[in-house]
């Protein structure tokens, strides 16, 4: 069986089974198989099906292929949410074009066409459903940062009130005090004073 016939079984069973996001070709004659879906757990699993695709017809056993895997294209960003440069949160945003996603050339003209659609259209649903929950996820993150650094904000304001900020009462009762000792030292020195001339009136 040639690369070519192996090409055609495989994607007549996988179009069979209305799988349309994974398509085998033969790459200079090397069969390839690729998906439409991205991101670090892309994956391709094989299994028998009933129809037309036979894994033992084509030399294959069931189970998930190994290679690489396509990392999503995304723009992002080191975000500081902390006290330290290393205390971050990356922002990424994955990239929903509909070239990105695959559905831009879709085409539902035909019974065929609108049975890729479905399929492609299931998966670009799914992969953009993902993309709002981390970016939710990270929002979260964000709201909760936000929280703790309102904290410490708060907290260093106290803080800093209680070393620097006068205590109005404790100094007011200082003052007291001191006022009553101020007074009670005038009363003495003035009673001394007065000690020598009742001291000449005895002697007279």
């Amino acid at each position: 069986m040639t690369v070519d016939e192996m090409v055609d079984l495989i994607n007549d069973g996988l179009q069979a089974e209305g799988e349309y996001t994974i398509t085998a070709t033969n790459d200079s004659g090397t069969l390839t198989l690729t998906t439409l879906d991205t991101g670090d757990d892309a994956s391709i699993t094989l299994a028998d099906v009933s129809g037309t695709l036979n894994l033992a017809t084509l030399g294959l056993t069931a189970g998930t292929t190994t290679g690489t895997t396509t990392e999503v294209d995304t723009t992002g960003a080191d975000i500081v949410v902390g006290s330290s440069s290393a205390d971050t949160i990356n922002l990424s945003i994955p990239e929903l074009t509909a070239e990105a996603l695959g559905i831009a050339d879709l085409d539902v003209s035909t019974a065929d066409g609108a049975k890729e659609a479905l399929s492609v259209l299931d998966m670009a649903i799914d992969e953009v459903s993902n993309a709002r929950a981390e970016m939710g996820a990270t929002m979260s993150r964000f709201e909760f940062r936000s929280a703790q650094i309102d904290t410490s904000i708060e907290n260093l304001d106290a803080a800093q009130s209680a070393i620097a900020d006068v205590d109005i009462a404790k100094e007011q009762a200082a003052l007291s005090a001191a006022s009553v000792k101020v007074q009670a030292a005038v009363a003495a020195a003035s009673q001394a004073n007065e000690m020598p001339e009742n001291l000449l009136s005895l002697i007279r």
